[in-house]
């Protein structure tokens, strides 16, 4: 099973006491379910053994983990369109982003709104540039009004429409990277 971990590790966590928050909740979690954990923070993550599958179950049912039986990249997707992907505070000098994150990673900074995974795909599929226009509190109306037409307004559209797109395995990636570079947190 594949999973990915939600959630971010408190300060006053330690080695053997890892605190975790997630929607103004904190979680303690300690042995097995720590190291799943820390496991598919910043990467996905497969489970080993049934004890593990077990063990991870309890992890999704408290809102820290998203799975999928399946291993390949439309999982991949799904267990990432399930998650909302935030900017992270940046605290030191970190190296810029170029190409693609640096595209993503304006969309997801510079929104006005949080941006789904499949609507940062539904962006790059059809080359929407994150413009002034489109940017910012003060244009959101605009830019949802960009991604939902009539085409995509129905319940689960867009989600279903961007598993196919041609461009979702890269912006997958791409949003790999920005996590691995602790840029993005997944909630």
């Amino acid at each position: 099973m594949i999973y990915l971990s939600k959630g971010m590790v408190r300060k006053d966590s330690t080695e053997d006491r890892l605190n975790i928050s997630r929607g103004g909740q904190s979680f303690l979690l300690t042995g097995t379910e720590a190291a799943l954990w820390l496991n598919g923070r910043f990467v996905f993550s497969m489970t080993r053994s049934p004890a593990e599958e077990r063990f991870l179950q309890h992890l999704i049912r408290m809102g820290l983990a998203e799975a999928e039986a399946d291993e390949d990249n439309t999982a991949k997707y799904r267990i990432l369109s399930r998650c909302v992907c935030c900017p992270a505070r940046v605290k030191k000098m970190v190296l810029p982003l170029a190409g693609k994150e640096k595209e993503v990673w304006t969309w997801l900074e510079k929104a006005g709104l949080r941006l789904s995974t499949a609507e940062l795909i539904y962006l790059m599929e059809h080359q929407i540039q994150p413009e002034e226009r489109l940017l910012y509190e003060e244009n959101r109306q605009a830019l949802v009004e960009t991604i939902y037409t009539q085409n995509t307004i129905a319940d689960n559209i867009l989600e279903n429409q961007m598993e196919t797109a041609s461009c979702r395995d890269e912006v997958v990636q791409v949003l790999l990277q920005l996590l691995k570079k602790k840029r993005i947190l997944v909630l």
